[in-house]
C-alpha cells in the first residue's frame, strides 16, 4: 500500500467515528451512558425513543467502538467502551461552544448568566469545604444512576420526586445541585423550586461525568 493510500484510509477510519457521532440522538445516548451502564429499554425512556430506534442506533456506535455491550440474564447491557469515548465529547463539545455562533446563543439561554440561576464551578464546593461551611449537596439524577456512581456526600433527589422531597433539606444551609452535566436541565429546574421555596440554591455547571474526570477538582 502507498503512502498516500494509507493515509486516506487512516482518515476514513477518523470519517468513520465523525459520521457515526453526526446525530443527535447517538450523542445523547452517549450522555446517558456517561452516567453509568444502561439496557436498551432503559436507554429508550431516557432519551424518548423506541426500543427499535434505541438499538439502531446502538448498533452505529458499536461498529465505531464508541459502545461495548454485555449479557447480563436476559438483557443485554450497553457501556461506553472506555473513558477515550467521553473525553473525545467533551472536546465536541468544546469545539461547538467556541465556534458556533447558535450555540452560543443557546447556552446563554441556558445558563442564565448574572442571575440567580447562573451555575457555579465544581471550586465553590472546595471553598465551602476550606471554609468549613456546612452545605448540602444534592444529585437530581435518576436512582439507576446515582447508584451507577455519585459525588461524595451527595443524596439522591430524582427530579421527578423533587418537589415532593423537599423536607429532607434544610433551610440554614445552601444547597448545591447537580445533574448529568453541562446541558443537563434538570438542576436548573431544581434551583428555581428552591428559590421559589426560601431556600438558599446554586447548580453546578458540571455533573458527575466531569467530577469524575476531574477528581481532583
Amino acid at each position: 500500500m502507498s503512502s498516500t493510500s494509507l493515509k486516506k484510509n487512516l482518515f476514513e477510519q477518523l470519517a468513520t467515528i465523525g459520521k457515526t457521532l453526526s446525530h443527535e440522538n447517538r450523542l445523547m445516548i452517549l450522555d446517558v451512558l456517561a452516567q453509568g451502564k444502561s439496557d436498551v429499554d432503559t436507554l429508550g425512556e431516557k432519551v424518548g425513543l423506541t426500543r427499535a430506534g434505541v438499538s439502531k442506533h446502538l448498533q452505529h456506535l458499536k461498529h465505531a467502538g464508541l459502545v461495548t455491550s454485555r449479557r447480563e440474564g436476559k438483557h443485554i447491557i450497553y457501556t461506553l467502551s472506555d473513558e477515550s469515548v467521553y473525553t473525545l465529547i467533551v472536546h465536541l463539545r468544546q469545539v461547538a461552544e467556541t465556534q458556533l455562533e447558535e450555540m452560543q446563543a443557546l447556552l446563554k439561554q441556558h445558563l442564565k448568566p448574572n442571575t440567580l440561576l447562573e451555575p457555579i464551578p465544581m471550586t465553590e464546593i472546595k471553598k465551602l469545604e476550606q471554609n468549613h461551611q456546612a452545605y448540602q449537596l444534592v444529585d437530581v439524577r435518576p436512582e439507576d444512576e446515582f447508584l451507577e456512581g455519585h459525588i461524595p456526600n451527595a443524596i439522591n433527589i430524582p427530579i421527578d420526586q423533587f418537589a415532593d422531597n423537599l423536607a429532607k433539606l434544610k433551610h440554614d444551609q445552601p444547597i448545591i445541585i447537580y445533574c448529568r452535566g453541562p446541558y443537563c436541565m434538570w438542576s436548573g429546574d431544581a434551583v428555581e423550586t428552591l428559590l421559589a421555596k426560601g431556600f438558599q440554591a446554586k447548580r453546578l455547571v458540571d455533573g458527575y461525568p466531569e467530577w469524575r474526570s476531574l477528581r481532583d477538582y
